[in-house]
């Protein structure tokens, strides 16, 4: 019981459980959104384009969540880990938000298939393309995560920073 409080308590732990559910999810709509366009069913499609629209949309909580942890976690780091910890917010701050955007391309992709059926495969396509920038994204922006406090993973030191959100 004690560690099920301390993992809901903890911003750190909290924001990496919070992160799983859509990046696993996200790319679970991804699959089904790209079977959709194969299938070119509406159920289907829409199926996917609200599952995407879900996913997408849970990243606020994680990006919340990043920002309750990054006081709480920077502390506890070592100087590469504190390095890694500020790019991979940069990162997050910069590439996160195309998966909020994705979640109101989905809303509307689902709006212009009710409102027309010419237009559900291709609002789809733009869906299937936006979801795997959203992907490619999540896994930079994870790979960055990763390296802060796993020194076995780190294979090179993060970019230097003039000031927040600047490289060198």
């Amino acid at each position: 019981m004690n560690l099920a409080l301390e993992l809901l308590e903890n911003p750190a732990y909290r924001h990496v459980l919070l992160n799983h559910l859509p990046i696993t999810g996200l790319g679970i709509a991804w699959l089904v959104l790209a079977w959709a366009m194969v299938e070119r069913r509406w159920s289907s499609l829409c199926c996917g384009l609200v599952l995407v629209l879900s996913m997408s949309g849970a990243v606020l909580a994680v990006m919340w969540a990043g920002d309750d942890a990054y006081p709480f976690v920077y502390d506890t780091l070592d100087g590469a880990g504190r390095e890694w910890l500020d790019y991979h917010t940069h990162l997050a701050d910069r590439w996160g938000h195309l998966l909020t955007a994705n979640a109101v391309v989905s809303g509307l992709a689902i709006a212009a298939g009710v409102y027309r059926e010419g237009l559900r495969v291709r609002a789809g396509v733009v869906v299937l393309v936006s979801t795997l920038a959203g992907l490619v994204a999540v896994v930079v922006i994870a790979d960055a995560g990763g390296k802060i406090r796993h020194p076995e993973f780190r294979l090179s030191d993060p970019p230097v920073f003039d000031s927040p959100g600047r490289l060198r």
